[in-house]
């Protein structure tokens, strides 16, 4: 069953380019470790209770691994980092399903309630054996940030370990692309745009610049829509503006640095850009 639903996640991924992500050492690590007796039952618990929750997990899995390995870390990080990514959202085993599948704003005590998952999935974690400290760390500081606006402690960047940190560009990146109940999901280059633009003094500039740069390199040469309707082929990237390449359209150059013309996303199987 976790197989099954690793491949469903491909619909998530379908627009990415191919080599965004190595699906197949993240998933053969994540079963193994859903072997052991003590962690089976919780991942049961969490398919049962909520299927989005679940596949969520798997996918900030997935680019966890993948931010990990573009920064440079060693194989048996990475092998850590992935089950952490997978494991950081199990505290939300206790909260009600009422919460978890509000298709709206929650309130203030609603939304206290949530950011309880932190603190208790740090709690469920940490006694399991096998587990490491740092990987239990995923679950309680995945939504703190670096200048201190994050919770459940609001700690800075220097507080914050540098698992949590790849987690949290993943979890926000997995969360803005999928389908939710309250938000329909982003157009990837909107999360990247965002992650880049608005939320850079939130995450690490390092995390983000390393995982903007890989995403973007990725896209070189790849049909993109602009904000005109067109598609556009971007042929360049700058080095000092990685969100904003340069575009061929019908024979023209456009720098997007100074044109009034926007990438929408890239083409393919983008259902926004199927809508439009």
């Amino acid at each position: 069953e976790i197989r099954c639903i690793g491949e469903k996640l491909s619909c998530d991924f379908e627009r990415m380019p191919p080599e965004f992500t190595n699906r197949n050492h993240a998933m053969s690590w994540i079963m193994e470790l859903c072997k052991r007796q003590e962690l089976r039952q919780l991942v049961r618990e969490c398919m049962a209770k909520d299927r989005f929750t679940y596949r969520h997990c798997l996918g900030v899995a997935l680019l966890s691994y993948a931010i990990g390995a573009w920064s440079g870390m060693e194989e048996e990080s990475l092998r850590e980092l992935a089950v952490a990514g997978f494991l950081h959202d199990i505290g939300k085993l206790k909260i009600h399903h009422s919460i978890l599948k509000k298709a709206g704003p929650l309130t203030q005590d609603e939304f206290s309630e949530m950011s309880l998952h932190t603190l208790t999935g740090f709690e469920m974690l940490r006694g399991i054996p096998g587990l490491t400290e740092r990987q239990a760390l995923v679950a309680l500081q995945h939504h703190e940030r670096e200048d201190g606006s994050g919770y459940p402690f609001g700690i800075d960047g220097g507080k914050i370990s540098e698992f949590s940190k790849a987690v949290a560009i993943a979890d926000l990146f997995h969360s803005r692309i999928s389908e939710r109940v309250y938000e329909r999901p982003m157009s990837f280059y909107q999360v990247i745009r965002e992650i880049y633009e608005t939320k850079s003094g939130q995450f690490d500039a390092r995390l983000v610049r390393c995982f903007v740069s890989k995403w973007m390199s990725l896209t070189l040469h790849r049909e993109v829509l602009l904000s005109n309707g067109q598609i556009g082929r971007i042929v360049k990237l700058h080095a000092d503006d990685l969100i904003h390449p340069m575009v061929k359209s019908r024979g023209r150059l456009f720098d997007i640095r100074k044109s009034k013309l926007e990438i929408v996303d890239l083409t393919g199987g983008s259902p926004y850009v199927r809508s439009v």
